[in-house]
């Protein structure tokens, strides 16, 4: 069972680009450092148009995921704006079928943190 387990991001790399060849064209690639004594690893995400179903391919230092070009900004987004981050992926064989899972998470957070009214800008 291949599994990347909520390793932090060290950091990010945003490519945008045309091929003729490849179903996708921008891509972002993350950095993990060795942790827990698991080496350094990357994972290279890929947004094609229509995410296949087998979208998790884990390997010993480096991973790819595919994700639906529709969700880039929304990760990119995640990437620029939070800190720490974490990212896990797993493939889990169930039964006659595999469960894939790939995502990114940040540290938990208090509620009501987040982007101030203009009004309490001001103050009283």
């Amino acid at each position: 069972m291949p599994i990347v387990f909520n390793r932090q991001i060290e950091s990010y790399r945003v490519d945008l680009f045309e091929s003729s060849n490849l179903t996708y064209d921008r891509g972002i690639r993350l950095t993990l450092p060795a942790s827990g004594g698991d080496p350094a690893h990357v994972v290279s995400i890929e947004f094609p148009s229509i995410r296949p179903a087998d979208f998790v391919n884990i390997g010993t230092n480096f991973t790819t995921i595919q994700i639906a070009a529709n969700r880039f900004d929304e990760l990119y987004h995640v990437l620029q704006t939070e800190s720490p981050l974490f990212f896990s992926a797993y493939e889990f064989p169930i039964g006659g079928t595999t469960l894939r899972f790939a995502g990114v998470t940040s540290d938990p957070e208090a509620t009501g943190e987040g982007f101030r009214d203009a009004n309490t800008l001001a103050g009283p």
